[in-house]
């Protein structure tokens, strides 16, 4: 009898997220290919069923522990990816909780009077410590634990302090790739030692080429691209960011439109707690001289298909760049750590670079100066890097 496999996919797929919606649906995708007849269940910390949006519905994080402890079979656990190692309980409750979030100003008190990652982890019903820092001996069933694509440039070292046994924990990870140079360069000086690969993110383009994305976005998005291919510029920024920047973005937005004849996309990438684009969307189209196409509800197709269609892209999401890379779109980093990050570590020439708002329209006016070969070379690099991550992974999940 044939050895079932379960692969259980873990993250925080229950919110609206562009990155972490597409996480799980790469996994899949790519998992599919080698062949194997598996069983893949996607959970989060809450269920969830974000399909109107394009992403996986999901169990809660106690059916993931209930067939962690109780599944027939090779049973695997893939961290989906993200900024997993440093996410705590009550960072979770708090983008899941209204309530909750409503009483974020005060946290800083409260923390020196109640352990807050200890209460959001009972009112979560978590079992461990950290919520996706997990070792299979956490569990009665499960043969291993693999991080992919993780993320820790902005990792703060005062956690491993906090966290003693977190260094530990990691180290027993059956397989640990990282997105970043920074990311695996501070994990190694906790004696964590991880494999670097480009963000598992980037194959998008291998699964959703344009003639399919098209079929999948709203007919309002295929309209506009219809009749503005390559012709606009993709606009997206942080609510954190933008807010105190509104009226250097919208200058710098209305030079690139009028002084490089494109015209502008805004669009939300996150609208989860510290993204908030649509916020910042809000504030920034009203204070615009030039005339902007703004987006409000999306699908994580739409996002796509608008980015994979655009000019160039320009803002802070780093799935956002990443998609660019993957359909080999000139694109602009704007003032992020882990941005900076990955396109230090994955970008091209002077596009390795992030920019500040305030030379916006020189970055863009640069990007679109890059060589077109250098931006379909760079996306051959990362995807055949990627499908290299993945046969290791492939490795530990079906071979017995």
């Amino acid at each position: 009898m044939a050895t079932k496999h379960n692969v259980l996919i873990l993250g925080a797929f229950d919110r609206f997220n562009y990155g972490d919606l597409l996480f799980p649906i790469i996994i899949e995708k790519q998992l599919t290919t080698y062949g194997y007849d598996f069983d893949p269940q996607f959970f989060g910390i809450v269920r969830s069923d974000l399909s109107a949006v394009g992403g996986k519905p999901t169990q809660n994080i106690r059916d993931f522990y209930r067939i962690c402890d109780t599944a027939e079979g090779r049973t695997s656990v893939i961290v989906a990816g993200g900024e997993a190692v440093a996410v705590t309980w009550n960072s979770l409750l708090l983008s899941l909780n209204k309530l909750f979030k409503s009483t974020h100003r005060f946290h800083g008190r409260l923390a020196g009077i109640v352990d807050l990652n200890t209460l959001a982890r009972r009112i979560l019903g978590g079992k461990t410590e950290l919520p996706f820092v997990l070792t299979k001996t956490d569990f009665r069933k499960t043969d291993q634990v693999i991080y992919n694509s993780l993320g820790g440039s902005e990792l703060d070292p005062a956690i491993f302090d906090r966290f003693p046994e977190l260094a530990q924990r990691l180290r027993h990870a059956d397989y640990f790739a990282v997105r970043d140079r920074a990311t695996q360069e501070k994990l190694q000086s906790h004696g964590i030692f991880t494999q670097l690969f480009p963000d598992s993110a980037i194959l998008m383009s291998k699964f959703f080429p344009l003639e399919t994305l098209v079929r999948l976005a709203s007919a309002a998005v295929q309209q506009y691209v219809a009749q503005n291919r390559r012709s606009y510029m993709f606009f997206q920024v942080k609510y954190n960011h933008a807010k105190s920047n509104e009226m250097l973005i919208a200058d710098q937005l209305d030079r690139i439109t009028a002084g490089l004849n494109l015209s502008l996309c805004m669009c939300p990438i996150g609208i989860a707690l510290n993204h908030d684009d649509h916020l910042a969307v809000r504030r920034i189209a009203p204070r615009l001289k030039s005339k902007a196409m703004v987006f409000d509800a999306v699908s994580i197709w739409d996002v796509m298909y608008l980015i994979a269609n655009a000019r160039v892209y320009a803002g802070t999401s780093l799935h956002g760049a990443i998609t660019a890379m993957s359909y080999a779109i000139p694109y602009v980093g704007l003032e992020v750590t882990k941005l900076n990050s990955y396109l230090a570590t994955w970008g091209v020439g002077m596009l390795r670079q992030s920019v500040q708002f305030g030379n916006l329209a020189q970055g863009v006016l640069r990007a679109i100066g890059v060589d077109q070969q250098q931006l379909d070379q760079s996306r051959r690099v990362q995807l055949e890097a990627a499908e290299k991550s993945f046969s290791l992974i492939k490795q530990k999940v079906f071979t017995i």
